[in-house]
């Protein structure tokens, strides 16, 4: 959390540094990434070297035939091929700062000042607020109308002990099912092969899980929602076998959705974003699986832009929430795989499938 640096006019430069808490690896040369930097996941070295380039207008001469492979190992090797893969993987020069560069604080000033809306901060500075943009409304607008119902359906009111933990795993199918329908309806997420969006959906599917459970269970104290009309008091649930350490980090998660107020919006839009990161096993196009999760940060740091102009670290805040949520889910998979194995539980086979 202390790495996270306030969103300004350039927020693809200045982001939550989630990069490195979850593992993903740089775009460019696969070394571990430390953040989201200038539209790409990348590592610090490639950051730098972009940033640089870019600002000093640098170009370079490759020595081969331009086509050299790029890697933690031969990233200093051509310059050259380190740049166009930077570009290649998406990087926009554009999201460089140019009062970074020598003399160049007031370059661009009215230009930027024409394209975004301004709003007066409490320290008196102005937050710049980009105009709104017709996509992104449309890809709001189809991410919450996709995802009207975030409860799996129970035929009964179900409040302490009586339900069996297989009847709650029972939820878990229900919202596989609920989350595969959703998924279909995700802006550009049907336009990827089969494969990728079956790779998308294996690894995100227990993160997916559990933000849907917090979200649902904010508000209501010692209590998880797993369904509509069943709440199981955490005592009982730690009875039931999730065990004191999976049921803390739930809590504590769901603490921190509830913490920031995530309204339904952001909740739409933040199952997107987890939905299309491109470090998921097996992904085969990666660079169309970033261009789409780009889309929907730009359309979340757009939105809590415009709806929470007084807090000015929200988009970055809400960011810092996903390294939280890998980590929960991991603790989740590995426990019902755990309960499973010595018989105390019962998967379906698909969602065995999906956490495996």
């Amino acid at each position: 959390m202390e790495d996270y640096r306030e969103t300004t006019i350039d927020s693809q430069e200045k982001t939550a540094d989630i990069g490195n808490m979850t593992g993903t690896k740089c775009l460019v040369c696969e070394d571990r990434a430390s953040g989201y930097h200038y539209s790409v996941f990348s590592c610090e070295g490639c950051k730098g070297f972009f940033k640089r380039t870019v600002q000093k207008g640098l170009t370079y001469v490759c020595r081969e035939q331009g086509n050299c492979v790029i890697n933690k190992s031969t990233r200093n090797s051509c310059q050259h091929c380190r740049y166009n893969k930077c570009t290649q993987m998406g990087m926009k020069k554009e999201a460089v700062r140019e009062d970074r560069s020598p003399g160049g604080k007031h370059r661009h000033k009215r230009q930027r000042t024409e394209e975004m809306t301004g709003c007066v901060m409490p320290d008196g500075t102005l937050a710049a607020v980009p105009n709104k943009d017709e996509f992104q409304d449309t890809i709001i607008e189809t991410l919450v109308n996709a995802q009207p119902d975030y409860f799996p359906k129970s035929d009964r009111v179900i409040t302490g002990s009586s339900i069996s933990v297989n009847e709650l795993m029972q939820y878990g199918y229900s919202e596989l099912k609920y989350i595969i329908e959703w998924a279909k309806k995700v802006p550009g997420f049907q336009e990827l092969s089969m494969e990728d969006q079956m790779c998308l959906l294996k690894s995100s599917f227990m993160e997916l899980n559990v933000l849907r459970l917090a979200y649902r269970s904010m508000n209501l104290g010692n209590c998880i929602k797993f369904a509509e009309g069943v709440v199981i008091p955490i005592d009982v649930a730690q009875g039931m076998g999730w065990g004191k350490e999976l049921i803390n980090a739930t809590m504590e998660f769901t603490g921190r959705l509830q913490e920031l107020k995530i309204d339904r919006t952001e909740f739409c839009i933040i199952n997107a974003i987890v939905l299309t990161f491109p470090d998921a096993v097996g992904i085969q196009d990666k660079f169309s699986v970033l261009g789409l999760q780009t889309k929907i940060l730009d359309t979340l740091r757009r939105y809590t832009l415009h709806n929470y102009p007084n807090e000015t670290r929200r988009y970055g805040k809400t960011l810092l929430r996903l390294p939280s949520l890998r980590t929960v889910s991991a603790k989740a998979a590995e426990k019902f795989l755990s309960l499973t194995v010595d018989g105390s539980i019962q998967l379906n086979d698909l969602v065995f499938e999906m956490i495996t």
